[in-house]
Formats: C-alpha cells, structure tokens, sequence
C-alpha cells in the first residue's frame, strides 16, 4: 500500500528541549484548535512538535487522508488531539499526529511536496512521494476542494454553484478540534505515548523496538537511511566529521534500496531492492537490514549510539547492500526482480532479508566466486521456484524470523547446482526436497486457483505474463550467464588487453562488474 508522507508537517524534537517560544507558566490551555491555528504563520503551529521516538507520519493513504479532511469539513466526530506542553513552551502532539497533518496538509497545500516539506528534506523529495501526493492533492480537490477555493467561496458564496462547497464554506469558521492535554514530566508524557500509541492506531513492532533502542547506533543508522539523511537529525550531538559521513552513507544506502522510480509493470528494470519507499513496512525493512548487515540478533546488547558505532553501523550495512546492487567494481549486479518480487511484481521481504544474510556469509566465506560458478542455473531455480519460499515463511509465522532458514535454503540450492551441474532444475528441488530441513515443500501446486473458467484474464494474470515476458528478454551476462540489471554493469574486453584486445566495439561485451573485474581476472 502506498500512502502519504507528512512527517514534515509537525517536527519532531526531544522532550526536554528548551524554547524561547513561551512557558509552561501559564495554565490555561487551549481547549479548541481551529483553522487558523493550523496555518503555517500562526501563533500555535510554530511551537507544535512530536515526539524525537515518534514514527513517521506516513501510514496513512491518500483516501484515509481526504476522509479525514472531509470528516472534519462535514462537522462529524473527530477524535480529540491529546497534547503535552514542556518547560520552555513547545507542545507536543501525544495522540492525533495523523489527524493534525492532515488537516495541516489540506490548510497549508502541502501533501509531502510543498513549500513545508522541501525545506524539512533539503529541496529533495522523491518522485514517488511527488506522486503520491499529487494523487492526494487532486482527491482532496475533487471530493472538497482546495482550502484556497472553500476559503474564497466563504468570503463570497456567488462564485459557485456548488452546493456542497457552499456549506463547507459557511460552516469552516464555526468548526475546531476537541483538546485534551497531559499533566505531568517529560516521563509522564512518555508513558502516556506509549500506552496510547499501543491501544488506538498500534505502534507498529519497528516504531516499537526503535523507541525503547533509541540509543542504540542500529537504531540511529536506521532513522537516517529511511529519509536519506534528511528531516530530523538524531545524530545532531555528533561531530561535524561524523555527521557528513552520516548524511555520505544513509543516502547511499537509501538510493540502492529505494532510489529507482516507482516499480512499473512496463518496466522490468523499475523494482529497487527494498521495495516500495512509500510504504508502512519500509522502516520495519531499514531496521531489519541494517540488524541482519551488523548481525544484530539481541537489541539490549547492540552497539550503544555513539558517533563511532553509527558509522560503523552504516558501513558494514552499506558494504553489504553495494555487493548485492551499485556500481563498486565489486558488485554482483543482482536484478532485484528475479531474487526479490513475485511474478505479480510484490516485493518479497523474506527472499531479501535472507538475501542479504547469504551475500554477507559468501563474503566472509570467501564463497564469491562459487556462487559465479553455479549463478545460472541458482537464479534459474529461484525465480522459477520463488514460492517456496513463501513456504518457508508461513512454516516459520513471519519473514523476520524465517531469513536464516532462507539463507540455508540458497546455501543449499548452491552446493546442490555445485556438486551437480549436470542436474535439471527439476531434479535440483527434488535433491532439496531430500535435505533434512526442506522435506516439507511442496512443488506439485504452483498455481493456487481450482480450476479454469471462461472468461477474460485476471489482471493478477495479465501482469504475471507481462512481467514473464519482460523477464525472458533480460540480457545476461557472458561470463556467467546470469541475468544484468542495467544499474550495475560494466563494460568488458571480449579479448583483454594483455592478451591483445583492443578497443574496438566488436572486443566488447557487457557484464556484471564482479564478473569483469574479480571473477574474470
């Protein structure tokens, strides 16, 4: 599911930080936010904050977003915002971050790719999040209208014959959010998050673990590769050196997770390794990656969030990720389609988790140039067997704890191909399936419908045949036959130059970057 990033919308900032914008002196708070509270260049909004552990304001898709708006527009029951002010005046949003985003969306034109969010992620959001929010932006417009257009409608209700408009118009000035607030500390309106947060709209497991791992360096090297180093900076107590490095490394390893286009049907060379960036799993996946890259198993015995074990954190993570995709001369150049995505093009968060355990063994393994030796015929068996691995999952409840099994599965598939290349693919599963561990796959059922009838195609059939198709035509690479992804190639000698080859056109090939500069060699 793809929703709607409005982090930007409401900061975040630590409890205990100190202003200048007011004082906790005065106890008569607000027990009302209207519309004008929630512009940009109000008095209320500049001092409106979350929480530093709070997750993403981005779980909410465009149609959740315009229902909220037109729920609030129509005067229907809106839950109450629940609000804690600190000592130096900031006010924290405890419950309703969603609601209030929204609503500040709408007010301020700025559905992650307006004036507010350019500056919160430095002049770059991706083209998905355009996207996405152009898509909210227009379904808002379409269903209430533009806060601009219901504004001016207000001041004059001749410029519409739109009845519906009218009302939301005369009834804006009228309408406000219920306000409750939180008495207490900074631990009071800690507790009070998290009992909220767990009961409503439950904190997903990530957002969880990240809050009580907050000082962990996995946790801090996680926060700053879901927005690339962009947003709030929890490294901003490190050193000037550190945090550059930081900023490096979190945008290199965001832009080989995420940083192709939206994954497109029509293109088979959309699918980035990590899946879709705009969506509710991606910080659970960020999290689990950089756990898996760092062998992270016990969070209470990671790594403490000092500047040095966050860069630490960040390198081994980003060392692992440029092995499986990027253009270091070392990169095995893997096609995300073929290891990650199903034939419908979902991407499959168990095959990549235990991906990136099995590169990260061939590497200290010293197994690399193995793995080349049997790469046609694994990718082969893989891609045409990919659900077995959905297999080993539902046999191990969820994907996170069913990647080391994975990991084993690819292990064994390799020393099968090895140790007989001769085999069919055929008879490749069927020596699996003779492993202690791997008894339990099934092959017999691959399609899961009962039974044929007349009729058109399925569109989940229409798509698993045109992403087939494409895959049939993907180039592959002449040194080991397996399939290139047009990210991570290079240009190759046929003959090479020690031994002659020049460099005319007809001398080259195109080839994984590994193949060419490790394996070749």
């Amino acid at each position: 599911m793809k929703t709607v990033t409005l982090d930007a919308l409401i900061p975040r900032e630590d409890f205990e930080i100190l202003s200048t914008l007011g004082s906790s002196g005065n106890t008569r708070n607000k027990g009302t936010l209207s519309i004008e509270d929630l512009k940009y260049d109000s008095f209320f909004y500049p001092a409106l904050r979350k929480p530093i552990f709070q997750r993403e304001t981005n779980e909410w898709d465009p149609e959740k977003v315009c229902n909220m708006i037109q729920s609030f527009v129509k005067g229907e029951l809106v839950p109450a915002i629940i609000l804690w002010r600190n000592q130096g005046g900031y006010i924290f949003v405890i419950d309703g971050a969603h609601r209030l985003s929204s609503l500040g969306a709408w007010i301020n034109n700025d559905y992650g790719d307006g004036n507010i969010s350019l500056a919160y992620y430095g002049n770059y959001i991706s083209q998905e999040q355009r996207d996405i929010a152009e898509k909210t932006r227009e379904l808002v417009n379409q269903s209430i209208g533009s806060f601009e257009e219901i504004a001016q409608i207000g001041r004059n209700l001749a410029l519409t014959d739109d009845e519906k408009k009218k009302e939301f118009a005369k009834n804006l000035g009228a309408l406000a959010l219920q306000l409750q607030w939180v008495e207490g500390d900074a631990s009071k309106a800690e507790d009070s998050f998290l009992k909220i947060n767990q009961s409503a709209t439950k904190i997903s497991d990530a957002e969880l673990e990240l809050i009580t791992s907050r000082d962990k360096a996995y946790a801090i090297a996680a926060r700053a590769i879901v927005r690339a180093g962009k947003g709030y900076q929890y490294w901003s107590n490190f050193s000037k050196e550190y945090q550059k490095e930081i900023l490096s490394d979190s945008k290199k390893i965001h832009k080989i997770m995420f940083g192709r286009n939206s994954p497109n049907n029509d293109d088979i060379n959309s699918f980035s390794i990590g899946g879709v960036q705009s969506s509710n799993l991606t910080l659970d996946v960020v999290t689990q990656t950089v756990k898996i890259c760092n062998s992270i198993e016990k969070t209470d015995k990671a790594p403490i969030g000092t500047e040095k074990n966050v860069k630490q954190c960040l390198k081994n993570t980003l060392l692992i990720l440029e092995y499986i995709n990027s253009k270091q001369p070392f990169s095995l150049g893997i096609h995300p389609f073929i290891y990650f995505y199903s034939d419908i093009g979902k991407h499959k968060i168990g095959s990549y988790y235990g991906f990136l355990l099995f590169v990260k063994e061939l590497i200290n393994n010293k197994q690399l140039n193995s793995f080349i030796e049997v790469r046609e015929k694994f990718e082969q068996v893989i891609y045409q067997y990919n659900f077995l691995v959905q297999q080993i999952i539902r046999k191990n409840r969820q994907s996170k704890k069913a990647y080391s099994t994975i990991k084993d599965y690819f292990f064994c598939i390799m020393k099968i191909v090895k140790n007989n290349p001769q085999y069919t693919m055929e008879e490749i599963i069927y020596e699996l399936k003779r492993t202690k561990g791997f008894a339990y796959l099934q092959t017999e059922i691959v399609d899961n419908e009962a039974s044929e009838v007349k009729g058109n195609f399925s569109r989940g059939k229409r798509q698993q045949v045109k992403l087939r198709t494409f895959v049939e035509k993907l180039p592959k690479c002449p040194v080991c036959n397996g399939y290139m992804d047009n990210f991570s190639t290079s240009v190759d000698h046929i003959d090479r130059k020690e031994d002659g080859g020049t460099d005319s056109i007809l001398n080259a090939q195109l080839t994984h970057l590994y193949c060419n500069t490790t394996y070749k060699n």
